[in-house]
């Protein structure tokens, strides 16, 4: 049983008051993220797929070892999870940005 399922399961054994309580902060706690659009990938000329977090090792990849501190990377980790995303596509999302931040200066 997947996560979701077990959260409909355990919400649907609630009283109706709660189970509405319950749903409203989890609408309203989606509704006040901010934007994820900047954690994007090139998927294709002229594409952008947000929150991808996959690329395969391959002739047109390279792969980049960065170090952080301890507590930096806990804190990336602990967005990264909190917000489903990976480190990787985060990484990878806020380079693209930059980068394309500065080809139009």
């Amino acid at each position: 049983m997947t996560p979701a399922e077990r959260l409909t399961v355990l919400l649907e054994a609630l009283p109706s008051e709660e189970r509405r309580e319950i749903t409203a902060w989890l609408l309203d706690r989606h509704a006040a993220q901010p934007s994820r659009s900047w954690v994007t990938l090139s998927s294709g000329p002229g594409q952008r797929q947000a929150g991808a977090s996959l690329l395969e090792a391959g002739e047109d990849t390279q792969l980049v070892g960065i170090r952080l501190t301890a507590d930096r990377h806990a804190e990336l980790r602990d967005w990264c999870l909190a917000h489903g995303f990976t480190m990787a596509a985060v990484v990878r999302g806020l380079i693209d940005r930059f980068l394309d931040e500065e080809a139009g200066r």
